[in-house]
């Protein structure tokens, strides 16, 4: 079936359903999930710009993240409503200057956060795709930070509302973006697990890439922010690739947000030890060696025969 034919019978069907439950009345229909959601967006980048002020940068970009993937996965799908509606030549008219155009790159943006696959269930189930909106729907359930949402709204509004709500959508969605830019990115498209920091190891382990291995372990850092331990993985995999200021960077925050942790203190002591301070290596394996056991443990050890401590 031809394209145009396809949006026209989609158009017809969302009117038809608006038409039968009588709901062309903004009054009739209740949009307050819509301003929730913007209140939750607003909440994090507030948190965010508070984690950043106290030197907590990866925790910042971790919920400036969420931020995002919950406003532009929002925008995103009344856009799709309104070229579904048969509004735009084509969807990237009714998209415009945006600054994500599919659930893919919002997912890239933040991976952390269950939002995209559920708004991507959504529109599946807008168009009659089942099987689809409920795999969507599971793999967004999967998530720990799963909330239950309500947006099927969107399906019975007016085009003249869509618009309205996807000016208030924009509007927030660019506030975001004035504050966050993402180090995330997805290598992969998506298997609905990129909220797990071990998965992301698992392809950073896969790579014989160094740069798409760094992406990876940088996604996995993002995605759990408070595991120390990511600290000095995505260290590690900076370093391989040659990024010794982001490694530096990394190393930093982790060790600020534990000081004791002997994963991050390994690496910050292999560091140095690339740099010829052999004196500040041996002070951060003595730190790492209190609470080091098995495979680190050993790397500790072997490090100081080296260095000669």
């Amino acid at each position: 079936m031809p394209k145009k034919i396809t949006v026209i019978l989609l158009s017809v069907l969302l009117l038809l359903s608006c038409c039968s439950c009588g709901i062309f009345n903004r009054n009739k229909v209740d949009t307050s999930a819509q301003g929730e959601l913007i209140k939750s967006v607003k909440e994090l980048c507030d948190t965010a710009a508070l984690q950043y002020d106290v030197g907590l940068t990866f925790q910042s970009e971790y919920l400036y993240g969420l931020a995002q993937a919950e406003i532009s996965s929002l925008r995103l799908a009344i856009d799709t409503v309104l070229w579904l509606r048969g509004e735009g030549k084509n969807f990237a008219e009714v998209v415009g200057d945006a600054p994500y155009k599919s659930f893919d790159e919002i997912i890239g943006a933040g991976p952390g956060s269950d939002a995209p696959l559920y708004f991507e269930g959504l529109l599946y189930k807008f168009q009659g795709e089942d099987e689809k909106s409920e795999e969507c729907y599971n793999m967004a359930a999967k998530n720990p930070v799963h909330k239950e949402r309500d947006f099927y709204f969107l399906r019975k509004l007016a085009v003249k509302e869509l618009y309205s709500l996807k000016e208030e959508a924009t509007e927030c969605e660019k506030h975001v973006c004035d504050r966050y830019t993402p180090r995330t990115a997805l290598i992969t498209a998506h298997t609905g697990a990129e909220f797990s920091p071990v998965y992301h190891l698992a392809l950073a382990s896969d790579e014989t890439d160094a740069g798409a291995a760094l992406q990876c372990a940088l996604n996995a850092l993002l995605t759990g922010p408070t595991v120390p331990s990511l600290y000095g993985a995505a260290a590690s995999y900076a370093m391989s690739a040659g990024k010794v200021t982001l490694a530096v960077e990394i190393l930093n925050d982790g060790l600020f947000l534990a000081p004791e942790d002997a994963s991050v203190n390994y690496v910050a002591a292999l560091y140095s030890h690339a740099k010829g301070d052999d004196t500040a290596a041996k002070t951060y394996l003595d730190t790492a060696k209190k609470s080091a056991d098995g495979d680190t443990l050993a790397s500790i050890n072997a490090l100081y025969d080296v260095i000669g401590g």
